[in-house]
């Protein structure tokens, strides 16, 4: 689809949620009495100025996606790293980013409000940044298992031990998906342990060199703790993303609204503090970017783990297998694209949007996979 056809096609669906909007408000005006105080706000004025708020802010987001995201995709399309230390210092450098980004937005907030309204605020914003992926990290291999009907398959656990064993780390349990497509998945939680997936697809069109190297591939997520490593990283936009929602809802409260006929005091402040919300919401968004990259970048390290333990060729040509089989049936990408765990697949896609696929991708390109496995030498496998 054409640059300008997205567009519109966004239009479009703005317009859509405005028309829903709309219809909500009206349906909403007719049944709720105008006088009904919400903390001393007018229900109908509180609605509606919380659904503009709401929509400004992600109308600014989106927005600063695109423009900020169109450079951000031309600078990264031909990089690839350029070797192991090339890949482990980007990391690095990624994950420090986030952090003093992170770091640099509380920074602000205790100039801005003050050391004991960002504490207060930070303490209401954590458990929701926290608490929801840190239970599905828990209970993950429960639900993927009973979601996509994984087994326990002893003729593939021979194979995972094998390759284990050439890895020198502990094997975990071999399960097969029962996926027809081919892909692979490792994951785990401190309760139920770890797990490696490979699904029904991927064993009918894989021979055993190539399987191999795919399994190295998950033993390497597993042996760099890549799910612990994204999901603290995860926690970091997630948090700058509520404070900015809490802010949103203070500065309209203390304001936007009118008590009594009066204006309440301290409106200028109020204005501010909504304005400062929108930023952090538009903030989370860039920094959620830079762990998409990150992840990017412990996919490459993952396809290193898997060169390491068969040959950067086999590895080479487990991801063209994959490559191949994704191109010649189009409709298997749609099972990718609508799977919830698409980001623990060794294949995975982005979801087109403004020419951003790989700038929204948890996964490189194939092409660039496979640059980087081209680069590697032997002594960068033996430090894998």
């Amino acid at each position: 689809m054409a640059l300008r056809g997205k567009l519109l096609y966004v239009l479009s669906l703005t317009a859509v949620i405005l028309f829903v909007v709309a219809l909500l408000g009206a349906l909403l005006a007719l049944v709720a009495p105008k006088d009904h105080p919400i903390y001393g706000i007018p229900l109908f004025s509180f609605y509606w100025g919380w659904l503009f708020m709401d929509l400004l802010a992600y109308i600014v987001a989106i927005a600063t996606l695109i423009v900020a995201g169109t450079s951000l995709e031309k600078a990264i399309r031909g990089r690839v790293p350029a070797g192991l230390s090339h890949l482990r210092s980007s990391m690095i450098v990624t994950g420090v980013g986030v952090v003093v980004a992170t770091v640099f937005v509380f920074s602000m907030l205790f100039h801005l409000v003050g050391f004991d309204i960002t504490l207060a605020l930070a303490t209401f914003a954590l458990p929701f940044a926290i608490i929801p992926s840190f239970i599905a990290w828990l209970v993950s291999p429960a639900l993927i298992n009973i979601s996509y009907g994984c087994r326990h398959d002893p003729e593939l656990q021979k194979i995972v031990d094998r390759v284990a064993a050439r890895a020198g780390v502990k094997p975990p349990k071999a399960m097969v998906a029962d996926i027809p497509i081919p892909n692979a998945f490792a994951y785990s939680s401190p309760i139920m342990g770890r797990y490696v997936a490979v699904t029904r697809g991927l064993l009918n069109v894989m021979g055993v060199q190539e399987l191999e190297a795919v399994i190295g591939h998950e033993l390497g997520h597993h042996k760099h703790r890549d799910n612990t490593v994204m999901l603290v990283f995860g926690i970091f936009p997630s948090l700058i993303y509520f404070l900015g929602r809490y802010l949103m809802f203070i500065g309209m409260y203390t304001g936007l609204y009118r008590d009594g006929g009066e204006r309440r005091r301290g409106g200028g402040e109020g204005i501010v503090l909504l304005l400062v919300g929108i930023v952090l919401v538009v903030v989370s968004i860039l920094i959620q970017l830079a762990v998409l990259a990150l992840s990017r970048l412990r996919e490459y390290y993952a396809d290193a783990h898997g060169a390491k333990v068969t040959s950067p060729a086999t590895m080479i040509s487990a991801l063209q297998s994959l490559e191949k089989f994704y191109g010649r049936y189009r409709s298997a990408r749609s099972v990718v694209e609508n799977s919830k765990i698409r980001a623990l697949f060794i294949y995975a896609l982005a979801e087109p949007f403004i020419g951003l696929e790989e700038l929204l991708s948890t996964h490189p390109p194939t092409r660039k996979r496979i640059e980087f496995l081209k680069t590697l030498t032997i002594a960068d496998i033996l430090e894998v």
